[in-house]
């Protein structure tokens, strides 16, 4: 190649690369940054790509989670629509609610909700601006003590502010103006921590922390912890439990639970994880309908109904969890945990027996409910994807969700178009 040529070819490539840094298009406002080129060769390897290989979360989606729907008693809480739910309509042929009707029922059905709460009882930590889960009758339910969902969404929203390894974050008093009696000019004092309630929860997992936020909005919020005590609110009232033993989550157990003692002394295992998994670890019930009794047969119900649930909350692309508990007698709870100890403590397949004694504890459950959440797109991602389509640039994505809520999830973001043949 001549000399001359290559040093054209140079200038050509660098005047591109500035195009794409100086590229309207691509500017992000709220990084208020453009597109940074790092080498002058990018339009040679732009050219040159075919595939791209992605994960879900955290790419297309934003990876902040909001509770959206939960399933109690066989009873389904919850509205608006989702992306997904969007994406399902326009893969039918259909079109879904416009935005605007959207947002302006979803406006009023939480002010009435709010309203409800607030004449029933007192939820001093509540954030109203953050509630997601929004049901006026959900808040119907909480405030009629002879509604039969009542003691269930008790159970289950204190199930919610209990099993979970998040840690509270409640910052110092905001400084509140004082007017100064001798020069009418404001002063800075600080509100005593009586008047401080504003509470936020840090976790591992966004998922953890969208669970517990829901359930503090919703009037049961988790207020302290320490080693020998978990204090969270109940409707308005102080309940107070003593942390036994937490069984961490983990990719292969789908699932983490937390034993626990209220002040009357009775032991609870609370339990939350796949459908599949909890399921599995639910008490046995009779084959046959016939022969169940009255407990067992409302039992069936509710698990059939539940599951039904978690189907349709995967269909609108949400991710769902099922929520599970049972009672433990004193001497099972100490004898459980002297294996539990054993195994901990033991210098041979240590990681085999922890997981053998969790996992013989983790049976007999009774299903309280599922939750629900969603993890939107990050913006301009359905665009995007349109866009490399139109480059002939094929997508792959990698996501740990069920196939319905991938399928959805895929036609929401253009990744999925109304004739595509999906493998299976």
């Amino acid at each position: 190649m001549p000399i001359s040529l290559y040093i054209s070819i140079e200038i050509v490539k660098t005047i591109q690369a500035y195009f794409i840094a100086q590229d309207l298009d691509m500017y992000y406002d709220t990084l208020n940054a453009g597109c940074t080129p790092k080498t002058w060769n990018i339009s040679d390897d732009l050219g040159q790509i075919e595939y791209i290989f992605s994960d879900k979360t955290g790419t297309l989606t934003q990876n902040v989670m909001e509770l959206q729907r939960v399933s109690v008693g066989g009873v389904k809480y919850g509205e608006g629509v989702t992306e997904a739910m969007k994406g399902k309509a326009k893969a039918a042929g259909g079109e879904p609610e416009g935005e605007e009707l959207q947002d302006e029922r979803i406006v009023r059905a939480k002010r009435e909700m709010l309203d409800i709460m607030d004449r029933a009882f007192t939820n001093r930590w509540a954030q109203p601006d953050k509630l997601t889960l929004v049901s006026p009758q959900l808040a119907q339910d909480l405030a009629d003590p002879s509604s039969s969902q009542h003691a269930p969404l008790i159970a289950f929203f204190r199930a919610l502010a209990v099993c979970h390894s998040v840690l509270p974050d409640r910052p110092p008093p905001a400084p509140q103006a004082m007017p100064d009696s001798t020069t009418n000019l404001p002063q800075t004092k600080r509100r005593g921590n009586s008047g401080n309630f504003v509470v936020n929860y840090k976790a591992e997992s966004p998922d953890e922390a969208a669970l517990v936020a829901g359930a503090r909005d919703v009037g049961f919020p988790f207020v302290s912890s320490s080693s020998n005590a978990v204090t969270i609110e109940v409707l308005g009232r102080a309940e107070r439990f003593t942390p036994l033993k937490t069984l961490e989550f983990s990719s292969a157990r789908k699932r983490m639970s937390v034993i626990v003692r209220d002040v009357s002394g009775r032991i609870t295992l609370y339990t939350k994880g796949a459908d599949s998994v909890v399921y599995a670890r639910l008490r046995p019930l009779s084959e046959k309908p016939e022969h169940d009794n009255e407990e067992d047969s409302h039992e069936r119900a509710i698990r059939d109904k539940t599951m039904r649930d978690m189907e349709d909350f995967a269909n609108g692309g949400l991710r769902t969890l099922c929520v599970a508990y049972r009672h433990l007698s004193a001497q099972e709870y100490e004898q459980w945990a002297e294996t539990y100890d054993a195994a901990s403590t033991s210098l041979v397949d240590r990681e085999a027996k922890v997981d053998a004694a969790m996992d013989a504890l983790e049976v007999g459950l009774n299903v309280l409910g599922a939750t629900a959440l969603e993890d939107k797109l990050q913006e301009g991602v359905p665009q995007a994807i349109e866009t490399l389509h139109q480059a002939g640039i094929k997508l792959w994505i990698l996501t740990g969700d069920k196939v319905q809520t991938a399928i959805e999830i895929g036609y929401s973001c253009n990744l999925l178009k109304i004739l595509s043949e999906s493998m299976r």
